[in-house]
């Protein structure tokens, strides 16, 4: 594609990423002597005119809103047959391929990707749009580690797939909302549980549901309970556990409404996560069952100290351990007073007894 221009302004330099419904390039703006993105509607996509309708108004929607976490859109146009979105040019890489990169990702770095992507959504959501299909390739982390959201599809429903066209892919179906995978029309905490299911993915290392086909992972999105986080990964602390389980929430009404909600909880985990810790260390210590050898060893110190302290005589023991004087003084006293009585006694038994 190269030196290929589209409207006689973008020339083509290479292809950058291919979605199910796009092909993205990396192009040169000669106009403004910029690096640029463009997006190319796919072929069999520009042939339905509904398709194309929905490409232009998700990039009208979006180019209104202005966001640091929202890849901005200089540009919409057609080109013989093709159809395309020009935006910002991001240097760096998608969450895709950064988690296969690097891993499974830290609480604290997850967060760093997550918060961001949670406000682009908010945003969205208070301006009365709706991402409808997030993934991790729509989640681009610059090499000056910026996040941003890109390829908003802003859909009240799932579109229907072009004539002859097969169903939907197992990847999309790893981060559908259970009202999407049940056909239904997505709502802001529809955006909400998606993202829920890639901070999961990064905590883990997989999805919370894996299946062979569409069908198979849409119906346990429907139907099952992802496995508890910290079950997986230890390293989980479990109140952020309970924010990602909410935010998985089978039923709409249960999770965060909207991604500025789900933002708030995050940011409130990562200001009080310290304190929480602390407790939840604390509080599994204290759960944290006794061997019976130290308990044994336990009862036989207590045993010793018991004994000690009968063996040992108190302070005040001490003090009464000595020959009481004032008694011995107070005795002889009497006893002499007694023996003063007794020429008395002698006396008044001679006279009356003799």
């Amino acid at each position: 594609m190269t030196e290929i221009l589209l409207k006689s302004r973008y020339r083509y330099l290479a292809e950058i990423g291919r979605g199910e419904r796009t092909v993205t390039y990396k192009a040169h703006d000669t106009s403004l002597n910029r690096m640029v993105a463009v997006k190319v509607l796919r072929e069999r996509y520009a042939l339905e005119e509904e398709f194309v309708d929905r490409f232009k108004d998700a990039a009208q929607a979006i180019a209104a809103l202005s966001h640091p976490n929202i890849v901005a859109i200089y540009d919409i146009g057609t080109d013989r047959d093709l159809h395309y979105i020009v935006t910002e040019y991001i240097e760096g890489q998608n969450l895709e391929s950064l988690v296969a990169s690097e891993g499974l990702l830290g609480p604290e770095r997850a967060l760093d990707i997550t918060i961001p992507v949670s406000s682009a959504l908010g945003a969205a959501h208070q301006a009365g749009y709706i991402h409808g299909s997030l993934t991790p390739r729509d989640i681009l982390v610059t090499t000056d580690q910026q996040v941003k959201v890109s390829d908003f599809s802003v859909v009240a429903t799932p579109p229907p797939a072009p004539a002859g066209e097969e169903s939907p892919s197992r990847y999309a179906a790893l981060y559908l909302s259970p009202e999407q995978a049940m056909g239904r029309r997505p709502v802001p905490a529809s955006d909400v549980y998606t993202l829920g299911v890639i901070l999961y993915e990064m905590l883990t290392g997989h999805p919370p549901f894996v299946g062979e086909s569409f069908s198979a992972v849409a119906d346990k999105h429907v139907r099952e309970k992802p496995e508890p986080l910290e079950s997986i990964n230890p390293q989980v602390p479990r109140s952020l556990s309970v924010v990602v389980h909410r935010a998985l929430a089978k039923a709409s009404r249960d999770r965060y409404r909207t991604g500025g909600a789900l933002k708030e909880a995050l940011e409130t985990y990562r200001r009080q996560s310290g304190s929480l810790e602390l407790v939840e260390r604390i509080r599994a210590e204290e759960e944290r069952p006794v061997p019976p050898d130290a308990l044994t060893q336990q009862e036989m110190e207590a045993h010793r100290r018991a004994m000690g302290a009968m063996m040992t005589p108190s302070p005040a023991a001490g003090q009464n351990a000595g020959l009481d004087w004032v008694g011995c003084l107070v005795g002889m006293i009497a006893f002499m007073a007694v023996l003063g009585l007794i020429p008395l006694w002698v006396t008044v038994f001679l006279r009356y007894f003799a």
